[in-house]
This record gives C-alpha cells, structure tokens and sequence, in this order.
C-alpha cells in the first residue's frame, strides 16, 4: 500500500488506485500523512479542512471523515495482503489529537525528501555520478502538482511550500549536472524554468554559465541585462556580486573558476551615496513590500534621466515604524540619487526640544547638501529659495523625519523636485502639495514575529505560540515589538511564555513594554502633550468606550458634544494619528493607545455621567430601530430614559427612520452593543443594559447572534429577578427561551419558556404569555410532538384573536398550516395559508409573506406537483429582496433544489443544496442542516452516486438525533434505506426503513409514514 500526495491525493495498492469519494477525506488523509507520526489537534485538522471559520459541526464532521478513513485503510490493509500490525497504516487518537502511525517511505512526499537528502549528502562527499541517480529517483515521484484538486487555504499554502521544496530539489541536481559537464541538455530546462522565476540570480547565473560553455557568449551575456532590468524594476536594486562577477569574466572571455557558486546571491543596492553618521540605530525593516512599493518612486518615473520625483508623505500613529520604512526606502534609492543623502530629524515629539522652526530646518538642510555655513543667508525667504534651488539641481536623497506639520515643511519644497522627498510625521500632513501619502498600519502577524524573533535571535525564538502572544499583546505594532523584545533579550532567564504572562496582566502591558531608557508609554506621552485641554480630555474618554470601535454619533453622546463639535475632535485626534478611522465616520483606538488613554485616568463622577449619557442614547436609537425592521414583534414598552441633552439634534442627524438605516447601523454596531450591554451590568447600570437585551432580541434572533444573546438575556432575567420585577423577568426569560430554541438547544428552551410563561401568566401578561405559547408550539413541532403543538397553537390564536391583533393571527394561521399538513391535513393546511397570505400583505410583511408562499410551495412538493412547486419556488427567490433574511432564502433554495429533475439538472441541485447548508451550518440551525443533508443525499443517489448519498443520510441522522427532532431521523433512516436498496443489500434496507416507519407512526408523521411506506412498496 502507498500514499500518494504528489499529483491527486490517494491510496494506492498494488499500483491499483484504491478511490477516496470525499474532498474532505482526501484533505484529511494529506493533512496526516504529511504529518506522519506527529500527532495534530482536532482544532488544527479543522483548519486544514475547513479553513479559518470551521462549521459548528466540524467536530463532528471530523469523527465521521476519521472513522471512514479508517476504514478504507483497513480494506486497503486487507487487498495488499498487509498482516503484521507494523506493516498497516493505522489512525490513532491520544489525548485530542490524531496521528497517522505508518512507515514514512509508504508516502511518496515523505520518500521524494528523503531521496534528495541522500542526494544532498553524496553530492557533499564528490560523488557527483551517484547523488544524480538518487535524484533521478526523486524525479520520478513528482507526478505533477501536488496535493492536486484540494481545495482551500492550507492545501494552496503547502502546495506552494512543497513546491518550493522541489525547486530547490530540483537546483541542487542542476548544480550536480553543471559539475559533471552536461551543459547542453540543460539549457532548454534553465530557460523555462527562468520564464517562471525571471529574477532569480542562481537560475540566471547557471543558464549563463550552460551557455557559456558550449560556446553561446553573445546568448549568455544577454541574460545579465535582462536580469538586471527585472531586478530595478521590481525591488530598485542591482544584480548582486557573484552575478556581476560571473558576466564580468564571460564578457572578457575569462575561463571561470570552478563550479558555480551554491549559495544564494544576496540582493543589495551598490551605495553611491554615504548615508549621514546622525541617522536613528533602529532600522529594522520587517515585511512592509507593499507600503514600500507605494514609497518608491513608481517604474514609471524618469529616475535616470534627472527626471520629476514627487514628495511621498509616510504617515501613522506613534511607533508604527515610519522612520524604518523611510530610511529603508532611502537605502534602495541611493544609486539614483547620488548627490547626497540627508537626513533632518524635525523633532515634532523629540520632548525635551521645541520642533525645528521652517527656518532653521532649511539652513540645517544645506548644510546637509553641503552648502558653506558662511554662504547660507539669514533670511528666511532667502533660505527657501536656496533650498528649492538645491533641490531643483540636485538628485539627493533627502528624509525630513518627524514633521510637526505641513507648514513646517512646505516652505523647503520646490515645485519640482530632482531629489528624492521622504517626509515622516504623525500627523496627516493633508495640506501638503503634490505629496503622495503613505498610511502606515500595524505588522501583519508573520511580518510582527518575525521581528522578534529578529530582535531576540533564533536560540531564544523556540516557543512560537508565546511569541504570537507577545508580538498580539504589543498590538503589533513595531516600536513596542521591539522594545519587548529588547527587554526579554535581556533577560535571560525569562521563557517567552513567562513574557507573554506579564504583558497578560490587566493594565500591564504600558509598564512592561520598556527596555532601558525606551518606553512605549513615553512614546505616546508625546503626542498627547500636544493635544488641547478639550482634545486631551476626549482622548481619555473615548479610551474607555466599551466597544472596538464607535461613530461619531455614539462619541458624541458619551462625550456630550454636539455632532459637529464631536467631528471637530475626533479630526484632530485622527490628525494625530491617536485614533483610526476604519470606515467613514467610523473609528477605533489601538489597543495600547486605548490601555495608555485609560490609564491616564478619567474623574469617576465624569466617566459614570459619561456612560449613562451614552446609555439611554443608544437605548433610543436601538429601540427606534428594532420599531422600523420589527414593528409587530413582542416586546415591552421601553421607560422614559430621561433628559439627554441634544439627544433629538443626535437622533435627527442620523436620519433613523427606513429599514435601510435601522439595519446598517445595527450591522455597524453591533460588536459595541453586545460589549456595552455587557459593561452596563458591570459598573452598576444593570438596568439598562437588561433593557438594551431586550430591545436588541429582535435583531440578535434574526441576525442568529444567538450565542451572545443567550449571555444578554440571562444576565437580563439575574437583574429583574433581583429587584423582584417579575413582568420583566418573565420577558427575559421568553426572550431566552427564544434564543435557546432557534440555537437547537430545543430541552432548556423549553424548560426556560415554561418558567417565562408561568410568570407572564401570574402578571396577566397576555401578549407575552402568547409569545412564549408560540414559541412553546414551534419547539413542539420540532420536536416533532405534533398534537401537543395544534393545541397550544389554537390557545395562540384564540389570545390574538381576543386582543386583535391581526398580524399575529396571520402568524398563528401559518404555524397551525404548518401542523396540519405535517399530520398530513393538506386541505386544512391550504385553507389557512389562503386566510394568512392577506394578512401578510395588508401589514407589508414581505417576510410572513415569503414564508407563505414557500409553505404553499412545499404543499405542492408533498403532493408531487413538482413542476407548480418549482414555479413556485423559482418565483419567490426572483422577487426576494434585502429584507428576507438568509435563512428563508437558504430554505427555499433547497426546496427548489428538491424539485429538480436528476440527473439531468444535478449540478444546479448540488449547487442549491452546497449554498443552503453552508447557510445552516453558519447560523448553527441544526433541524435545516439535517433536512437538507437528506435532501441532498436524495439527490445523489437518483443521479447514481450511493457511496456519498449515504454519507449525507449518515451525517443527517447523526444531526437530528443530536436534537431529538424525530421526521429528519425516520427521514434519514429512510433514505440509508433507499441506498441499501440501490445496492442490493435487501435485509440492510428493509431494516432501515422498518425503522422509520415505526418512528413516523409513533410520532404521527403522515406524509412521512406513506414515503416510508412507498419505499418498502419498492423494495
């Protein structure tokens, strides 16, 4: 048996490929035998799988994808006549982790590595002839791109690695072939290798010396300069040293010395200019490509021929790394501009010395160029215009460092300038003319270790997990990565985890991220003394926002301004670059700068007036929009919340009042409202942040938040019960109960919804009281207690009958629809859906109505009307809007896929059925997931593929008995029932569908009980 990663994934047995049905399997199997004898995680599998966002259901996706693996391994096992235990790859599970136990030379990955280091180890010893065999052998098992098919993050990422390895596989055999002398057969390989890696030096040096020396001079010195324009073009250096040398002596005719050289050549400019002795010792630059590229000057721009380079302006918040990324680029740039290289520190924040006046930098700036002291003139006028002249007439590279503001450089810039412009600051700089600006953002995570790890070295870099929590904590940002890790390099008896423990202390991090003299909070202390009294004090407010980020209204309601004057701040504040604006009018505080702010301190009686401003103006606006996208929806009143001054001015300025608004600003804020309900509870404002659950339960429900909800509504029903407000403790609780049950949690929702209701009842809360009743018959229903859930339905109707309420009549008219064509009642059913579908027209509810018709849609299915369901079906989803939400949407499309004809219309049925679960699986709505795994597993096995539709059936009974919901388990087991039968297997499947029809029966699922019987019929 072998395991063949490179080409298409799969098992093999006696050269017979052995078929792995699933991308999923095929994944898991490269995944472990990548990792042959290591043991991975579950959490690292799902990734591999599934990516970032795994389904909620990838645990148990996981265990079904590692029994079915292991399976095939045994049969595998079993055909190649495999006995002995050590001879049999085998799955092992230890301690939450699986491990593939095999022997590595079964894998053709793991043999093509251990192929070229037996090459690499020849070749070191001068056994040129018998190292190229070895590789020989290598080069038989890549059969093309490995790991080919596999869809995904992980599989791109080590597709892209293994091919990196081969590449350098594949460099060491040519190096091998260039000491043996086979010059001319490898000519044609180097050529189109350099059309794939048209800058690599090392390929470029060997097509130079192949062509060399079979006698090709003229072609292989044409390869240096095509080399050399890439290399300018692209990264704005020259080729490097061992290059130049190696096309210096073909130029002249030169015999070259020995082998070609094995090592990598190193990129790097040839300095023409000298760089100045004053220029700051910290120039580390890590990552930072594209923020470099957009520095340089582009490709476009006429370096050589003295042409116009514009000024770039590199701007960002304090320690982002400005200066580095200036004095970096200047590096790249100093052949092009060989008149000089100045660097003018500004001293906008130097702290203990007032900036350079515009006067005074422009004198420093030519003596830099090199103008005599005693010509430089005393006017400031003057000063300018030398400086414009010197910049005009000479190609310098020139860095202002530290700009306080564009008045204070504007005045030293020509119009058109020949010398190369860097301007750094902390402010915006926006007045600046023709400069190109530059915003600089935090490291991304590799680009942020790998700077540690670069400040700390490799011998200490052996704990990576740490180091991510270090560099997380730093915020990512470069100044205080590398003041840490200064720190922790010298302090050699700390572990990194130690490390990450103390920048993990609440409050911490400021005062541990020092080293010597350097501190991030002193860095930050700079920009604030800059700030005015009013901007200073809105800084430490608005540090303590509870959310990650804040428009401008909610600013001004906790900082109790007017919008424009809230405006006005926060642009002097963004002008500084102390806050980010991540959308428009939307900003956030970096984490350090948010810790510096709150540890600056704010006056508690300021902070808790601050709050509750910010409180009772986002109760208003919530429950303004919970009222326009949920105007029918049961809910309490909310109580007057007091005077807030400018409230109205605020609410007006927000223009709240269409579905559109109320949707984009609850979409917006939504991470902040769950945060600030959460912090209303922990600073004794309990009772507002009880109310914001419940005015919110609409869009947490709707928008399947159900997750955070059920944290929201609990803490809710704690406060009303402790301060004995039963009403509004029996709302919570309803509120919960609701949460709980479209989350699938069907038991404690309805133990939940049962203490609500017995409380509305002893209230005399009838509107919640009808609530929780309808709530109670849906969780019935899914639960597949059919009569118990007509009942409590009709009591529902006969409530909003009593108090008129005619758009939830409509709604119970639809739920009992629904409970009668469920105990097979199609008439009745009908009937209702005609009396409701008026209804929901005559209140514009384009969602009840929706749901009507899909319902009258599946009506027609249940009775075979195919052809009028799919009209149905095709006619609803055209005519859907914005306003119907996922979930109806992802319903309809896997009843439409239903309705399908197969195998003639397969691919669009996979496709409904591919984009309905992954809906299911993201809302975690585990009754929708089984369903419509059956549905698709109907589908593939009417188009002839058993193998995966009994996996589909298998996955949805295991879903449905999760949650007890009784017609997707006889659904299921009717159709593992059906695939026993396409095979033959008639006692498996009459065993089965015996089964389900005792379910169905038992449960009184008439619709379902005559398929079952229909199936056995058949069978």
């Amino acid at each position: 048996m072998k395991v063949h990663l490179l080409g298409s994934v799969e098992l093999s047995v006696n050269g017979e490929p052995l078929a792995i049905p699933s991308d999923k399997r095929r994944q898991l199997l490269a995944a472990l035998a990548l990792e042959v004898g290591r043991p991975l995680s579950h959490d690292s599998l799902a990734y591999r799988l599934w990516g970032e966002e795994p389904p909620p259901s990838a645990l148990t996706s996981l265990y079904s994808h590692v029994s079915h693996l292991r399976a095939l391994l045994r049969r595998a096992a079993q055909a190649s006549g495999a006995n002995a235990t050590g001879d049999v790859p085998t799955i092992d599970t230890q301690s939450h982790t699986y491990i593939l136990r095999a022997d590595p030379l079964l894998i053709d990955w793991h043999r093509y590595l251990d192929l070229s280091d037996q090459a690499g180890l020849l070749a070191e010893n001068g056994q040129d002839h018998q190292a190229r065999t070895v590789l020989s052998r290598a080069t038989n098992l890549w059969c093309g791109e490995p790991l080919a098919g596999l869809p995904g993050t992980w599989a791109q990422n080590t597709r892209a690695a293994m091919a990196d390895q081969h590449f350098t596989t594949t460099l060491r055999r040519i190096e091998i072939d260039l000491r043996i002398g086979h010059f001319a057969e490898l000519i044609p390989e180097l050529t189109a290798l350099r059309e794939h890696r048209p800058t690599d030096e090392r390929l470029a040096g060997h097509l130079m010396t192949a062509l060399y020396a079979v006698g090709r001079q003229t072609d292989a010195l044409a390869v240096y300069p095509a080399v050399a324009r890439l290399l300018r073009a692209h990264f704005a250096t020259e080729p490097g040293e061992p290059l130049t040398r190696l096309h210096q002596l073909i130029l002249h005719g030169d015999p070259l010395p020995g082998p070609p050289v094995r090592n990598e050549a190193v990129l790097t400019p040839a300095p023409q200019a000298v760089p100045p002795a004053d220029i700051p010792g910290r120039h580390r630059l890590i990552g930072r490509e594209d923020d470099l590229r957009r520095v340089l000057p582009g490709p476009d721009t006429r370096l050589a021929r003295g042409g116009v380079v514009t000024v770039s302006a590199i701007l960002g918040m304090p320690g982002v790394g400005k200066t580095t990324l200036a004095l970096h680029a200047a590096d790249l740039m100093r052949e092009h501009f060989p008149d000089g290289y100045v660097y003018l520190n500004l001293r906008a924040h130097v702290g203990n010395q007032p900036p350079l006046t515009p006067e005074a930098a422009g004198a420093l700036l030519l003596r830099r160029l090199g103008v005599p002291a005693s010509t430089i003139p005393l006017d400031a006028d003057e000063v300018f215009a030398l400086c414009a002249e010197a910049l005009s007439s000479r190609r310098a590279v020139v860095i202002l460092d530290d700009a306080s503001n564009a008045a204070q450089v504007r005045p030293l810039l020509p119009p058109a300038p020949s010398a190369l412009v860097l301007v750094t600051s902390r402010q915006r700089l926006t007045e600046l003319p023709d400069a190109r600006p530059v915003f600089l953002d935090v490291l991304t995570v590799d680009d942020a270790v790998a700077l540690f790890t670069n400040v700390v070295g490799p011998e200490r870099s052996t704990d990576p997990q740490s180091i991510i929590e270090i560099v997380e904590r730093c915020g990512h940002l470069p100044l205080a990565i590398e003041i840490a890790a200064s720190r922790f390099k010298g302090r050699p008896s700390w572990t990194l985890a130690h490390f990450a423990r103390r920048l993990s202390r609440k409050n911490g991090r400021l005062a541990e991220i020092r080293s010597g003299t350097s501190s991030i909070a002193r860095v930050f202390e700079v920009s604030y003394q800059y700030l005015s009294a009013s901007q200073r004090s809105a800084f430490r407010l608005l540090g303590l926002y509870p959310g990650p980020d804040f428009g401008v209204h909610a600013a001004a309601a906790l900082l109790g301004r007017s919008v424009d004057e809230t405006d006005e701040v926060l642009e002097a504040l963004l002008n500084c670059h102390l806050i980010q604006e991540i959308a428009p009018e939307r900003y956030q505080l970096h984490d350090l700068l948010r810790e510096f702010a709150v540890a600056l301190g704010v006056d508690r009686n300021q902070w808790e007036s601050a709050a509750r401003r910010l409180l009772r103006f986002t109760l208003c606006v919530a429950d303004r929009a919970d009222r326009l996208l949920y105007p029918h929806r049961s809910r309490a009143s909310l109580p007057g919340v007091g005077q807030l001054d400018h409230l109205e001015e605020l609410l007006g300025d927000m223009d709240m009042n269409s579905h559109e608004c109320a949707r984009t600003w609850l979409e917006a804020e939504h991470t902040s409202l769950v945060a600030l309900t959460s912090h209303a509870h922990r600073i004794g404002l309990a009772e507002s942040g009880a109310w914001l659950a419940h005015v919110l339960a609409g869009h947490l429900n709707a928008e399947a938040y159900w997750g955070e909800a059920q944290d929201m509504h609990r803490a809710a029903a704690a406060y009303w019960r402790s301060q004995a407000n039963h009403r509004q403790e029996s709302r919570a609780l309803i509120d919960l109960g609701a949460t709980l049950a479209y989350a699938s949690r069907y038991e404690p929702a309805i133990e939940t919804l049962e203490d609500g209701l017995a409380l509305a009842r002893s209230q005399g809360e009838l509107d919640a009281a009808a609530n929780g009743l309808n709530l109670l018959s849906r969780l019935h229903w899914e639960q597949t207690r059919l009569h118990e859930a007509l009942t409590v339905q009709q009591e529902v109707l006969a409530i909003r009958e009593e108090q008129d309420d005619q758009w939830n009549v409509a709604r119970c008219l639809v739920n009992i629809g629904i409970l009668h064509r469920s105990v097979g009642d199609s008439e009745s059913a009908h009937a209702v859906y005609t009396s409701a579908l008026p209804l929901a027209r005559k209140f514009n509810d384009l969602v009840l109505e929706f749901r009507i018709l899909n319902n009258f849609g599946e009506l027609h299915l249940n009775a075979g009307r195919n052809s009028t369901a799919r009209k149905v079906f095709e006619r609803i989803l055209d005519g859907a809007g914005e306003a119907i939400p996922p979930l109806d949407l992802s319903v309809a499309r896997a009843n439409l896929a239903e309705t399908l004809e197969i195998p003639g219309e397969l691919e669009p049925a996979l496709a409904l059925y591919r984009s309905a679960l992954t809906t299911f699986r993201e809302f975690g709505t585990v009754r929708h997931e089984a369903d419509g795994r059956n549905g698709l597993g109907r589908a593939l096995l009417a188009a002839g593929r058993r193998e995966e539709a009994l996996e589909q059936h298998l996955l949805a009974l295991e879903l449905a008995r999760s949650i007890g919901t009784a017609r997707e388990q006889a659904a299921a087991m009717r159709g593992l029932g059906t695939c026993e039968a396409a095979a033959g297997n008639r006692s498996a499947a009459l065993a089965h569908l015996t089964s389900a029809l005792t379910l169905a029966e038992k449960v009184g699922i008439a619709d379902e009980v005559a398929r079952i019987q229909s199936a056995i019929d058949d069978v």
